[in-house]
């Protein structure tokens, strides 16, 4: 199944500690041509360049969990000095994420019980066609002076789905039942976005 992402890429040229000219900066999602679960928005707040991600199962399948990532790297060609014939990737965030529950009652009862009970957001399963959104903090000033460190005027996060698990109204079960090969094959998420990010030589 092909799906159109319908977030634009954000893109900045800031300058960054020790470097000259100013590095550029693209944040945004990748195209996932089979995954179940799609990025489909990216929102930011200040310095918080990935304020809300708003993710989409496209499936007509209930989702108990997924993992998404964050990677960035410096794209072929693009070092501030000297040559740089490869992607060099600078960091990668993961981490596991599911829909909430946000329900009248259930904030309710995270209101009176949370302080004695430690009772937090409560997780339930991604229905078919949902939307949802993930908070995360993705610093543009953190990403922009890490560049100096891996010698780049530009430098790309590339935002995806690593692993979806199905699950049921009611129940839960372990293990993958899909994963994004192309992660574990070259520690990126798409290697022609990659290529259309390289820098001139």
């Amino acid at each position: 199944m092909k799906t159109t992402l319908l977030c634009a890429v954000l893109a900045f040229a800031l300058p960054a500690s020790g470097q000259t000219p100013p590095v550029q900066l693209v944040i945004g999602p990748v195209f996932q041509k089979d995954a179940p679960v799609q990025v489909v928005g990216i929102s930011e707040n200040g310095d918080n360049a990935l304020y809300a991600v708003t993710i989409k199962n496209e499936t007509d399948k209930y989702i108990q969990n997924f993992d998404i990532t964050w990677t960035a790297f410096r794209p072929v060609n693009c070092a501030a000095v000297g040559p740089a014939s490869r992607i060099e990737q600078m960091t990668r965030w993961a981490s596991t994420a599911h829909a909430v529950d946000r329900s009248i009652f259930t904030s309710l009862i995270n209101q009176l019980f949370h302080s004695h009970l430690g009772l937090g957001g409560r997780a339930r399963v991604l229905k078919p066609h949902e939307q949802t959104e993930i908070a995360s903090w993705l610093s543009r000033t953190a990403l922009l002076e890490m560049a100096p460190k891996y010698n780049a005027k530009k430098v790309r996060v590339q935002v995806g789905i690593v692993t979806v698990n199905y699950g049921d109204k009611f129940t839960n079960r372990s293990g993958f039942d899909w994963r994004d090969t192309t992660v574990e094959q070259t520690n990126i998420l798409d290697a022609d976005d990659a290529a259309k990010q390289a820098c001139s030589p």
